[in-house]
């Protein structure tokens, strides 16, 4: 396919093969190159559904990466392309998709606050032990 369009569809339809199955088939990073191309054709077609449609299947791809900052920026900007265009399913769906990740997020945060907390704790009574040893 020459055309830009053509190329739009066939690289936006690549991620809905299988729905979230195809992810765990294909190479994550092959499959977050095809979507970042898909938006870039959007993006030129000024498709703005099919950006909204783009930024949801990368932060599906960041989620299941486990880089959930990258995939909460995508949500979100799939909601509020979503909202501009009155897409109300896609929304919806960019709204739960945001409150995952962004959960995720905090979490992990969380338990590495606590993990450090812990390495800090064990470090500062091993000392206390070796002190004790030594006298």
């Amino acid at each position: 396919m020459s055309s830009v369009a053509g190329q739009s569809v066939a690289i936006g339809n690549l991620g809905k093969v299988g729905g979230n199955q195809i992810y765990a088939q294909m190479n994550q990073d092959k499959m977050q190159m095809f979507v970042e191309r898909y938006l870039e054709l959007s993006n030129e077609l000024k498709y703005r559904k099919g950006e909204s449609g783009a930024y949801m299947q990368l932060g599906e791809i960041l989620t299941q990466k486990g880089d959930y900052d990258s995939s909460t920026k995508h949500f979100y900007r799939a909601m509020k392309i979503s909202e501009d265009v009155k897409d109300t399913d896609m929304k919806e769906q960019a709204k739960v998709n945001f409150g995952m990740a962004n959960a995720s997020l905090k979490w992990n945060s969380h338990i590495t606050g606590l993990l450090e907390q812990i390495d800090k704790n064990n470090f500062d009574q091993n000392k206390t032990d070796d002190t004790n040893e030594q006298n």
